[in-house]
């Protein structure tokens, strides 16, 4: 017989097929609603008795619809959101680090009204070290098969999540959890199925190291050490990946509902034992968005849609970035325009940034909730951290690391940071330091200019540095960044940050470039 997964993971709350840049868009080749439709077009293809459905996480942060459901407060809307998710219809879900972005009260809610089990074996109470929500396992049964669940989220979340989104959890490392349940799982199942919001540290199929290995993603130490898992079903890194190695189907299905990942297995039907394994990725732009999905979000998507565009601000000139990856290595207003408002927040002495959106076109002169959104994304919030000159440095040649220079003489990034998936959130730049970077150097010795006003940056001279929280704890393999350098963090948001900025005077955007790699 034929047991088939299909599974999904980092939709990021993008329910219907916009990207929100163009309310009159609903065409986009993804979408919670196209990857109902392949799982209703699957099931009927082999019956609903031969599939399982899951998913592993981060759904209720990163659309601008997501942004809305939380904003108006009312869990009414947060209600529209989780039915969209429980019409799908899946058979095991576990949450990712984004779905803590809006508090515990906002998670729990959603949990309790989730009608999937929802599988936690890593995220525990820290008083009793049981799990703080869900249960640790599921089995289910399908045709005669048994199949066990387990459900697990990268340990790293304290990393990025405010103190208080996080209060009174322990995150534990997913490869001693799932070291600790299979061995109690495996011999009351005939096949091992894990859900996990992370990805691969090295390369499941060489080994090589694809990362610094510090305990974000744990995969292929999972993968290789625990050698009782069937079905590997990860998310996280937003990678599109589907391959069979070690005796283990692992998929990956990519970012916002592109895609669904299968995993096929032809088992015996007298031992129940799996005989071949195969795995695809259904591309979900092929299916047209199903209907009931359609019906339930439709309501809330209209009102996101007004909200969206309500002005925000008038600035008296535009402040553009002309696209994304020249932006970065080049500079630009709008860029310089995030670092003025960090500054003007956090009374710092430099202001550091990533470009955080493949799609930001920076500023007009009228500014909306959707101009801010399409350009920051991510629920963010601003701390101010103290640092010396040489550990600023340190920092500053770290990001000069993410470059390199080509035969003609341009520059571009390094495929480390593009492949397997782009990571470019992780480039940061820095304001209003002037400093340049010869990239034929070694890395650590590139930076030949640093100055601040003029004059040299001292290394033993403290600096305050503005950068979002996500950073700030130690987001994107930077060195010297710690807990105990964060001086405070701001309790608003970049929505409110913006608002807040652009409407307090007549902001003057700086256009002038302060940094050049060569």
């Amino acid at each position: 017989m034929k047991l088939v997964f299909l599974h999904s993971s980092d939709t990021h709350g993008f329910l219907l097929p916009t990207d929100y840049q163009d309310k009159n868009d609903c065409d986009a080749p993804f979408s919670l609603s196209r990857v109902s439709s392949v799982i209703k077009a699957e099931r009927e293809k082999y019956g609903a008795d031969h599939v399982v459905v899951t998913d592993s996480g981060d759904c209720l942060q990163g659309s601008p619809l997501a942004s809305y459901a939380h904003s108006t407060g009312d869990y009414a809307d947060l209600a529209i959101f989780t039915e969209a998710y429980n019409k799908v219809g899946y058979d095991a879900r576990c949450l990712g680090n984004h779905d803590f972005n809006f508090g515990l009260d906002y998670l729990t809610y959603y949990i309790d009204n989730n009608r999937a089990p929802m599988i936690n074996d890593n995220v525990l109470d820290e008083e009793t070290n049981v799990p703080a929500f869900g249960r640790e396992y599921t089995i289910i049964e399908k045709n005669g098969v048994k199949i066990g669940i387990l459900g697990i989220t990268t340990q790293y979340i304290p990393h990025w999540e405010p103190k208080e989104n996080i209060a009174g959890l322990k995150f534990v490392s997913a490869f001693e959890r799932i070291k600790h349940y299979a061995k109690i799982l495996r011999p009351q199942v005939d096949v091992l199925a894990v859900m996990y919001h992370g990805g691969f540290e090295s390369d499941p199929v060489s080994g090589k190291a694809t990362e610094p290995h510090r305990g974000e993603n744990e995969g292929y130490k999972i993968l290789t050490e625990i050698p009782e898992i069937d079905v590997f079903l990860t998310g996280h890194q937003h990678r599109r990946l589907n391959v069979v190695t070690r005796d283990t189907a692992i998929v990956q299905p990519g970012y916002r509902g592109e895609a669904v990942a299968k995993v096929i297995l032809e088992i015996d039907d007298q031992t129940k034992k799996i005989k071949k394994m195969s795995t695809e990725l259904i591309d979900t732009k092929n299916y047209e968005p199903d209907p009931e999905i359609v019906d339930i979000v439709k309501p809330l998507d209209e009102r996101t849609q007004k909200w969206l565009d309500r002005p925000l601000a008038k600035l008296s000139e535009p402040a553009p970035i002309e696209n994304a990856m020249k932006g970065r290595i080049e500079g630009a207003p709008f860029i310089n325009l995030l670092q003025q408002m960090q500054l003007w927040f956090t009374k710092a002495d430099i202001s550091a940034t990533a470009v955080m959106s493949e799609k930001a076109k920076g500023f007009g002169k009228e500014v909306t909730m959707r101009d801010v959104l399409l350009n920051y994304p991510y629920a963010n919030q601003l701390c101010r951290v103290k640092l010396t000159g040489k550990q600023l440095r340190h920092i500053i040649e770290h990001s000069a690391g993410f470059l390199k220079k080509n035969s003609d003489g341009t520059i571009s990034f390094i495929d480390r940071w593009i492949k397997p998936k782009p990571m470019l959130y992780h480039f940061d730049v820095f304001y209003p330091v002037e400093y340049e970077a010869d990239l034929s150097k070694p890395e650590g010795q590139r930076l030949t200019k640093l100055t601040l006003h003029g004059k040299p940056i001292k290394d033993d001279q403290i600096y305050h540095l503005a950068v979002n929280n996500y950073r700030a704890m130690g987001g994107g393999f930077y060195p010297e960044y710690s807990m105990d350098k964060i001086e405070f963090t701001l309790d608003k948001d970049y929505v409110q940050m913006f608002t807040e900025y652009l409407t307090h005077a007549d902001v003057k955007v700086d256009t002038k470039k302060n940094y050049r790699f060569y």
